[in-house]
């Protein structure tokens, strides 16, 4: 009889520590620093992204009016400037325009500026916003999650509440709240620790922003394959990489 309960216990005790383990959720900061020591191991202080911009919905019809797009055209050539720390240019390139007209969103020292009619697009400043937070802070140190923290929490990211979510049919930390709770979240693959997604009010509402497919061909490890901008269920833009190129000097003054 004792036998018995004994095996009793013993089940119901490995059941218990089971569920606690399954259940584990590590820090979130201790996920950004995953994230930091990945992107230093890349060693890109400064990325050039050469692609096209494909506007949508209410993004399309706001920079249509801005003068920033002809007419109908929403897909155009662009052009994606990052420098470390915290420095980041989204540059339209249509034909017939001579490089000091582009229409053009800048991020420095966490204050933006636009050219040209591009600030007038939400879509368009939350896309270089969320590129400059996720991609573009210095690690190192002793604590190489220091910047990237930072600017999740500028952002209204609230580390210490992580949770798991699927994006892409990809497991990912989510840290800020569970997917439904409507808090400002930043999220990164499970597998990989790139960062995949940041959901904040940049400024003109909420915007859920998505790096997407990391690791392809073309940008490999260093930039996704796609960066899209969603206000709700609805697609405001969309840059699609088609060249990267590490390390360029980019002179501040671009910024």
């Amino acid at each position: 009889m004792r036998r018995r309960a004994r095996a009793a216990v013993a089940v119901l005790l490995a059941a218990s520590l089971g569920g606690r383990a399954a259940a584990y959720l590590p820090p979130g900061t201790a996920i950004l620093k995953r994230v930091a020591q990945r992107r230093d191991d890349l060693a890109l202080a400064s990325m050039q992204v050469q692609g096209t911009l494909a506007l949508a919905g209410e993004a399309a019809a706001r920079a249509a009016a801005a003068g920033v797009v002809a007419g109908a055209e929403s897909v155009v050539p662009a052009f994606l400037l990052v420098k470390t720390p915290g420095r980041c240019r989204l540059e339209l390139a249509p034909a017939g325009v001579a490089t000091s007209e582009r229409p053009a969103v800048t991020l420095r020292a966490s204050r933006v500026a636009g050219h040209h009619g591009l600030e007038g697009v939400p879509a368009a400043v939350a896309l270089v916003e969320a590129v400059c937070a996720l991609l573009a802070e210095r690690g190192g140190g002793s604590e190489p999650e220091h910047g990237l923290a930072q600017a999740l929490v500028g952002r209204g990211v609230a580390l210490g509440d992580v949770t798991l979510g699927r994006l892409s049919g990809r497991v990912a930390w989510i840290i800020g709240g569970r997917p439904q709770d409507g808090h400002p979240q930043a999220w990164v693959d499970k597998q990989s620790f790139q960062p995949v997604r940041l959901i904040a009010d940049f400024g003109a509402g909420v915007q859920d922003v998505r790096l997407l497919d990391f690791g392809s061909p073309i940008g490999g490890d260093g930039f996704p394959r796609a960066v899209e901008v969603w206000s709700g269920a609805q697609l405001q833009a969309r840059f699609t990489t088609e060249r990267l190129t590490p390390n360029p000097k980019l002179p501040d003054a671009v910024f």
